[in-house]
């Protein structure tokens, strides 16, 4: 079977669906913002703000995603040559989403109109304290809606529209009301939705695919500083967004208590090539703090026996970092697992991670009697519970687990031929990115015979190798044992390196069998 059939079968796609995923988009194919009900009204009460000259109030959220949202409308009211105030909460001192107490403070600064972005379908008492004091709220968010809309001026929804209801991030919505309000498509402003799309996991399908492929189009074209200062002046394709500058972006609300992380809003709304460069060492500086407290976090757990379900407790871990801890136990052991830290009022805060076939929410829901909060999905959450309470949940969540067959992500592996290894190849798999959430790229295996690979670095801890006279193979810190095997198993992805103007395809090995 030639490679392009066995891409097709591995990723269950025809012809005709190849071809429609690959074919060549434009503008004409991103979404038209009146898909989202209420978004005319959104945009007439924000004009007639600006012509009445009133207070504008964006109120955002401390994750990428809010992040982005904030600055796509900011951004979008600079080019309209008006100047609005924004908020990024604390996560540390004011918690998720507008509240009572910042509602006081925006009305005594003279505020008329608050434009939530990101939050907003759960805060019922923060915006009925706003129409008690005469603020209309245009209430833009994707979460869940779980019980009555809020009552508000507006909300603007991606479930709220009049077709294609889809998952799409807060920072769609906004760029949807930037469409609106500036008349246009702005590349730069694209290119932020993008970013929170990717960083917030949404479904690669349809308008977020649509929107995505585009963003990859525009960036290495535009060149804008504020991406590629962050990326090192290196940008590939969508894992240089999820991988390298999402975790950046994310770093300042995880780490700091204060209110810095409004910075970053500041770095993506700046026209000023210094103020650029020296924020983003500041969001540099604290990713780097992020890094280190992460891994030594890691480093001194003490986990001698794998249960289950992997329950722990890092009394001074800030709350922001334990889902990073989680993520990693949950790599490293295959296990779902649990990660608390000390909060307030002899509360712990915990962050969970799962895998396929033992569902959090589910068992948040069972164990109910031991935790004050819960939240989350099957594969994520988060949960309060009081200290007194960790060692009976821990024995009570097991409990839950002990007959649960927990499976592992399954990967989509394509077996290779020795000829399958080229540069065409290659850009038939290329071509069908953005890869990510829905829509996970394939992995690719290959047999080689140990006494093909040849060891290198200080340490001879790096193998390295030929498949044919068109690709080389890589694998980092090679478990040595494997290499007293005849023939082992290269399991990776192909990537295209570019030296001096050449083009050469690289087998990158992440596992080897």
């Amino acid at each position: 079977m030639n490679f392009y059939k066995k891409l097709l079968e591995i990723m269950n796609l025809s012809d005709e669906q190849y071809n429609l995923l690959t074919k060549k988009i434009s503008f004409d194919d991103i979404e038209d913002p009146l898909n989202f009900q209420n978004i005319d009204t959104a945009s007439e009460r924000i004009k007639n703000a600006i012509n009445n000259h009133e207070k504008i109030m964006i109120y955002g959220d401390y994750d990428c995603d809010g992040i982005c949202s904030v600055s796509i409308l900011v951004k979008t009211f600079k080019m309209l040559n008006y100047e609005v105030g924004y908020y990024i909460p604390s996560r540390y001192k004011d918690g998720y989403g507008i509240n009572e107490k910042m509602v006081d403070l925006i009305h005594s600064k003279g505020y008329t109109l608050i434009i939530t972005v990101d939050n907003g379908v759960s805060q019922h008492e923060a915006l009925k304290k706003a129409k008690e004091y005469g603020i209309d709220v245009i209430l833009t968010d994707h979460h869940e809606i779980l019980h009555d809309i809020p009552d508000c001026y507006c909300i603007v929804h991606p479930f709220l529209k009049n077709k294609d209801n889809m998952p799409q991030c807060g920072a769609y919505v906004s760029f949807m009301l930037s469409i609106k309000l500036l008349d246009r498509i702005d590349n730069y402003l694209l290119s932020l939705a993008s970013l929170a799309t990717i960083s917030d996991m949404m479904p690669l399908i349809h308008h977020n695919r649509n929107l995505v492929r585009l963003a990859l189009e525009v960036i290495p074209q535009e060149r804008f500083p504020q991406f590629l200062i962050l990326l090192d002046n290196r940008f590939e394709d969508e894992k240089s967004l999820s991988f390298v500058l999402a975790p950046k972006i994310n770093a300042l609300g995880r780490v700091k208590e204060d209110n810095s992380v409004n910075k970053v809003v500041k770095y993506f709304v700046s026209n000023s090539e210094k103020e650029i460069v020296d924020l983003a060492n500041v969001i540099n500086s604290i990713n780097d703090e992020r890094k280190r407290i992460t891994l030594d976090a890691f480093n001194s757990l003490n986990i001698d026996t794998i249960d289950n379900v992997i329950v722990t407790y890092i009394p001074n871990l800030k709350e922001g970092l334990i889902g990073l801890v989680a993520a990693r136990i949950l790599n490293q052991y295959s296990r779902p697992c649990i990660v608390f830290s000390k909060s307030e009022n002899g509360l712990l805060k915990g962050s969970g991670r799962s895998l396929e076939g033992f569902s959090l929410a589910e068992s948040f829901h069972k164990l109910d009697s031991l935790i004050e909060v819960y939240g989350g999905h099957a594969l994520a959450g988060g949960l309060s519970i009081k200290e007194e309470n960790l060692g009976i949940f821990t024995k009570e969540i097991n409990k839950l687990c002990e007959n649960v067959v927990i499976k592992e992500k399954e990967k989509k592996i394509i077996e290779m031929d020795q000829d399958d290894f080229n540069f065409d190849n290659c850009m038939l798999i290329k071509n069908l990115s953005p890869y990510g959430e829905g829509f996970d790229e394939p992995y690719l295996s290959y047999e080689i015979k140990s006494s093909n690979i040849s060891l290198i670095g200080v340490n001879k801890q790096h193998a390295k190798g030929f498949i044919n006279e068109k690709c080389s193979f890589i694998h980092f810190n090679i478990d040595k044992e494997l290499l007293n095997k005849e023939y082992i198993k290269l399991i990776g992805r192909l990537e295209i390196d570019q030296y001096r103007g050449n083009k050469c395809v690289t087998f990158n090995v992440t596992e080897i069998k």
